[in-house]
């Protein structure tokens, strides 16, 4: 019998850098995430994985996510997320 994919796979590097950032944010290291986050953005700008855990160190952070993050939520597949996130930072 064979399996079936579940989701689609992803570079080892990004699965790698994703896991490094909600491990940061897992422990409460926002800045180290938040820092992490905007390299790994710069080397996949449209991975809407990497902009949401960003997004979470933002909002934990500062006032909530900068205009291109915030932007990349807002076509996000994942609006449960950009909801919470928006509850977090006191946008809704």
């Amino acid at each position: 019998m064979k399996l079936r994919q579940r989701h689609t796979p992803m570079p080892l590097d990004l699965a790698v850098a994703i896991g490094l950032l909600w491990g940061h944010l897992n422990s409460g290291q926002f800045d180290q995430a938040w820092r992490l986050g905007r390299v790994c953005r710069q080397i996949w700008p449209d991975d809407e994985r990497l902009a949401l855990l960003v997004a979470t160190a933002q909002v934990e952070l500062f006032d909530g996510p900068d205009p291109d993050t915030q932007a990349l939520l807002a076509r996000a597949a994942c609006p449960s997320w950009s909801a919470v996130l928006a509850r977090r930072c006191g946008a809704a």
